[in-house]
């Protein structure tokens, strides 16, 4: 890595191993939808389903760092129900139904209208794991996307904005 690229990325490691590389400087401007923290970790103010539903409710009770959660409809094997998930990218708090074990394979959808959030690419982590996008504009432009592995409990994610990353957790 050069010393510019040094500069472009910051770097924190989670206590599971996994590695949060925010990748656009403080000079950067973020897209629409996107806040950037004072400790440099990017929050989400509005995602959507592929109907265009949008899955940040400001009304919401369930609140990270003071921004409302992600929710979420989430069916497993034996389980299904909606979990609110953290906006804020690196974080892995969650509320709700969270009674899947852990690589289970589920189906992430829309809370309002059921539909399935599209398959972005294979993610490995797990056998049959994808990485499923929800997107930035209610325009649903593929590459502007907030995306998630569908295998519960795996971290690996990514924010792109025309599929250039911005965040990525590894």
């Amino acid at each position: 890595m050069n010393q510019s690229d040094a500069n472009d990325r910051m770097r924190a490691r989670g206590t599971d191993g996994t590695t949060l590389d925010i990748i656009v400087d403080d000079s950067d401007s973020l897209p629409h939808g996107l806040v950037r923290l004072r400790s440099g970790v990017i929050a989400v103010t509005h995602v959507y389903c592929p109907n265009g539903h949008n899955l940040i409710r400001e009304d919401s009770d369930a609140r990270f760092n003071g921004y409302p959660g992600i929710t979420l409809k989430i069916k497993g094997r034996d389980e299904e129900g909606l979990v609110i998930v953290s906006p804020i990218h690196g974080d892995d708090t969650r509320f709700g139904a969270v009674d899947f074990h852990p690589g289970e394979i589920t189906r992430v959808s829309c809370p309002q209208c059921d539909a399935e959030l599209p398959v972005v690419q294979e993610c490995g982590c797990t056998p049959g794991s994808r990485l499923v996008g929800l997107y930035l504009d209610p325009e649903l432009v593929e590459g502007s996307q907030v995306v998630l592995c569908n295998s519960w409990g795996c971290l690996r994610s990514r924010i792109t904005d025309r599929f250039q990353i911005i965040s990525r957790l590894d």
